[in-house]
């Protein structure tokens, strides 16, 4: 029975899944892991969703009831020092859910905690977004747990989904998520990065045949590094991840899109960057990765030296 669940990530994802459970299981069982100044903000200002403004219960300090289910909602880039965070806030049963994009994340977690269960987890189809302070949500999505294949994790898997569709979230196990972890994977790949390149809301991904010519190479490298890693990615794959992208809310932008227009850290170096890395590692050119890589990551460099010399002048 998972009577305590924690979250650390308070954004889009982390509040999308917050709220939902602080409506249907109130505030004794939710709350979020935060230190220093960021559970100072939490516990002064809350977090607002769709407007409305929730101040949940800020976990800092390790007590008597402990956390059963750790749910991970931080950026890649901050996972490093979240597991600095949370190292003495997590009990040996503690469940630990990534739900990070990207395909890292569970094994970092699992040689950071290697005496606790780390399923795999990933959220898709969810329109959760940032807005300045607000975080806005219509659709949360379906989250999708599981293990790999052939794999045996010594907890209940739908004990765990029951969590989920329990606070209203359409949630499924699956027994090959790693296969579904690379998947959504080469959709964040192919989506994200070129709309950065491109500047393109998703109506344009079916308008114009040059951006689904750089989708289509992009997302080749990852399918050529999945056979050499046996993921199970197919060429089936790519062509429907090509159609969900066409037909995709034609008015939305991707996530990184939004962070490069906002001016904030992209994952760029967990998305091409791993592309880069995995492919050298087994032997697959990545020149398209290679060139989104460099040009996203000199976009989001200037965009934070712009940022930085606003605030100067504040």
């Amino acid at each position: 029975m998972y009577n305590r669940i924690g979250i650390v990530g308070a954004g889009a994802i982390g509040c999308s899944l917050g709220s939902a459970f602080y409506e249907a299981y109130g505030s004794d069982r939710i709350c979020y892991l935060a230190k220093r100044g960021r559970a100072e903000k939490l516990r002064r200002e809350g977090v607002t969703i769709n407007g409305k403004q929730i101040f949940f219960p800020v976990y800092s300090q390790p007590d008597e009831q402990g956390l059963d289910l750790l749910i991970v909602c931080v950026k890649n880039y901050s996972l490093e020092d979240t597991i600095v965070d949370i190292r003495n806030l997590v009990a040996p049963r503690t469940v630990i859910l990534p739900l990070l994009n990207g395909v890292t994340a569970v094994e970092r977690l699992r040689e950071a905690f290697p005496h606790n269960v780390v399923p795999y987890g990933i959220v898709m189809r969810t329109d959760a977004e940032r807005i300045g302070q607000n975080i806005t949500v219509s659709v949360r999505g379906e989250v999708q747990i599981g293990s790999d294949c052939g794999e045996e994790l010594p907890i209940d898997l739908e004990e765990l989904r029951s969590v989920f569709t329990g606070a209203g979230i359409d949630s499924h196990v699956y027994h090959n998520m790693r296969y579904m972890l690379w998947r959504k994977w080469m959709i964040n790949i192919g989506s994200n990065q070129v709309s950065v390149l491109t500047g393109a809301k998703f109506k344009y991904f079916g308008a114009y045949e040059e951006i689904i010519i750089l989708v289509r190479d992009a997302i080749q490298e990852i399918l050529d590094i999945s056979r050499k890693m046996n993921i199970g990615l197919t060429d089936k794959d790519r062509e429907d991840i090509i159609q969900i992208l066409i037909n995709y809310p034609p008015e939305k932008k991707t996530s990184m899109l939004q962070d490069i227009e906002a001016h904030r850290r992209t994952e760029i170096d967990y998305f091409a960057g791993t592309v880069m890395m995995l492919g050298e590692k087994v032997d697959v050119p990545t020149p398209v990765n290679r060139v989104l890589y460099y040009a996203i990551k000199a976009k989001e460099k200037v965009g934070l030296a712009e940022k930085a010399l606003e605030e100067e002048e504040l």
